[in-house]
C-alpha cells in the first residue's frame, strides 16, 4: 500500500470477533491462518482430567476477557496506546477486528513470597534466574511451605490484519491468568504481541 493510501485509511475501531475454525487440529500442533484448525491445546503432566474440565469450562469467560483486552489495547480508536505512523506495529488500520485462538495452555506455577516463579525439576522445585553474569539455581522441596502453586492458564491469540490487501494472520497476542482456586475470578496479563 502506498505512502498516501496508508494515510487516508482511517483509523476506525471494529470490536473483537473470533473466528472458529471446524477443522481438526488431529496432529495438536502450532497453527497459522492458511492452516484454518482449532486450536492447540497443552495440558502439564499434573493436570488432572477434573481440573482441566473445570478449566475448560470457563471458555467463555476467557475469551470475554480476551475480547475486552484486545479492544483496549489495540482496536479501540480513542486508546493512547495505539501507534499511528508509519511502519509502527500493530496498526489499527491494518487490523481487521477478526482473531482465532492458535493455542491454550493448562497447568501449574509454583510461586515463592516474592513472587519468583518455580518449576519442578528432578522432583524438587527450582528457581533459575541470572544475575548478570551467571545462570543461577535455587532449589526448594516439593512441600516447601514457602511455595504457592497456581493454576496457570496461557493464551495464544492470532489477530488478522489486511496489510498486504488481503486478511492474513498480522499479529500475535500471548495472554496469561494465574489462581489458587478453581473459582477464583480470571484476570489476564498481556505477555507479548509481536508480528506473526
Amino acid at each position: 500500500m502506498g505512502f498516501i493510501k496508508h494515510f487516508q485509511r482511517q483509523k476506525v475501531g471494529v470490536h473483537p470477533h473470533r473466528i472458529i475454525f471446524e477443522k481438526e487440529n488431529t496432529e495438536n500442533t502450532y497453527i497459522s491462518w492458511e492452516d484454518k484448525m482449532k486450536p492447540r491445546i497443552d495440558l502439564d503432566d499434573g493436570i488432572t482430567q477434573e481440573e482441566y474440565q473445570a478449566l475448560a469450562a470457563r471458555w467463555e469467560e476467557m475469551l470475554s476477557l480476551a475480547e475486552e483486552i484486545i479492544w483496549q489495547n489495540y482496536l479501540n480508536p480513542k486508546s493512547d496506546d495505539l501507534m499511528s505512523e508509519v511502519d509502527s506495529f500493530p496498526d489499527i488500520r491494518y487490523l481487521t477486528g477478526h482473531y482465532y485462538v492458535g493455542d491454550v495452555s493448562y497447568g501449574y506455577i509454583y510461586r515463592d513470597k516474592k513472587y519468583r516463579a518455580y518449576h519442578i525439576k528432578e522432583g524438587r522445585l527450582r528457581h533459575k534466574h541470572h544475575n548478570g553474569k551467571e545462570w543461577l539455581e535455587e532449589w526448594l522441596p516439593l512441600d516447601s511451605p514457602e511455595i504457592t502453586r497456581y493454576y496457570q492458564i496461557l493464551l495464544s491469540l492470532h489477530l488478522t490484519g489486511d496489510e498486504s490487501g488481503k486478511e492474513e494472520d498480522y499479529m500475535g497476542l500471548d495472554l496469561e491468568a494465574e489462581f489458587v482456586e478453581l473459582s477464583d475470578p480470571l484476570e489476564f496479563e498481556i505477555l507479548s504481541h509481536d508480528v506473526i
